[in-house]
Formats: structure tokens, sequence, C-alpha cells
């Protein structure tokens, strides 16, 4: 068993926002190679679910506006943890939902 990756230690928040900041910084590298502009990309979901595979289609623009608050995450719709985050927008293929209490405390500083 490969154990390179292993689910931090702590509260369920805190799990959570590891978990979702692991998908943020997969999708930080690939916005990286797009242009911000308007051709999409496929983008991971950053739902709690680290087992998650789901594939979000976003402009790269679209996913640096996500990213200019760190509570905030891309998510595929109704895959919401409503205990440590809220839905904020809701688009076709895709919701952005913002962390709550310690879990956006966590988001920040991971960010």
């Amino acid at each position: 068993m490969d154990d390179s990756f292993q689910l931090p230690l702590g509260n369920r928040e805190e799990r959570i926002a590891h978990n979702e900041s692991w998908a943020r910084d997969l999708n930080r590298t690939r916005a990286q190679l797009l242009e911000l502009g308007e051709s999409e990309a496929g983008f991971h979901c950053e739902c709690e679910d680290v087992a998650c595979s789901e594939i979000l289609r976003l402009t790269a623009l679209e996913w640096e506006l996500v990213r200019s608050n760190a509570r905030q995450f891309v998510v595929a719709p109704h895959h919401v943890a409503a205990d440590v985050e809220t839905v904020v927008l809701r688009r076709d293929g895709y919701w952005i939902v913002e962390k709550l209490g310690d879990a956006g405390e966590e988001a920040e500083r991971l960010a």
C-alpha cells in the first residue's frame, strides 16, 4: 500500500479543508498551463471526497475568480458539505462553495 498521501489528523472540518486544498493545488497547476481566456478545460471537483473523480468544465478565468477568495472551492453540483460550507454561486456544471468556521480558517491557512 502506498502511504505517500496521508489524511491529516484533526477534526472533520480540518480534514475537509485539506482534501479540498489538495484538489485546488491540482487545479492551480492546470490553470497555470492555460491562457486566461475563454477556452474551457477540465478541472477536478474540489469537494470533500478525496476519491471524487468528477471533472468540471471552466475557463481559466472562471477558475481564477473562484481562487480570488481562499475560502471558495469549485465543486460538482450537490457535492456540498452543508455543515461546513455554503453555496455562493450555481452555474451549469459546477457550483462555487465557501467554507465556514474552522474549515474556512484552515482553507485560508492552506492557501
